[in-house]
């Protein structure tokens, strides 16, 4: 091993492997995006719902009625597993990306200083 290659802080097999996780990851980041959204959207679906089960209550009792519902929990449940997940994605989709920048800049000081 050369001074230079241990001098540097990611090597070349460590790039391929983050570049290869973007590629093969590019589809489960944009599928737990969709369910964030989706499940986002229906909360507002089953809070609508809910309320309108509740008749001609005023809204503020509708609202609550709504947001006492086992349904209206269980859509925010999901709702928060699917933006933790996507949080998720999005992080480690950032570290990947982080470290072919990384490996780009020690690159480009390689070359200067050949």
């Amino acid at each position: 091993m050369t001074e230079e290659t241990r001098r540097r802080l990611v090597d070349d097999r460590e790039v391929e492997l983050a570049m290869n996780w973007l590629r093969d990851n590019a589809a489960a980041i944009g599928k737990a995006k969709e369910q964030a959204v989706l499940t986002e959207k229906m909360v507002k679906h089953i809070r609508a719902i809910e309320m309108k089960k509740a008749g001609d209550l005023p809204i503020s009792a509708q609202e609550r009625d709504a947001q006492a519902s086992d349904a209206y929990k269980m859509a925010i449940y999901a709702e928060a597993v699917a933006a933790g997940e996507h949080e998720k994605m999005r992080a480690l989709r950032e570290a990947a990306s982080a470290k072919v920048d990384l490996w780009r800049s020690e690159q480009a000081n390689l070359r200067v200083m050949r």
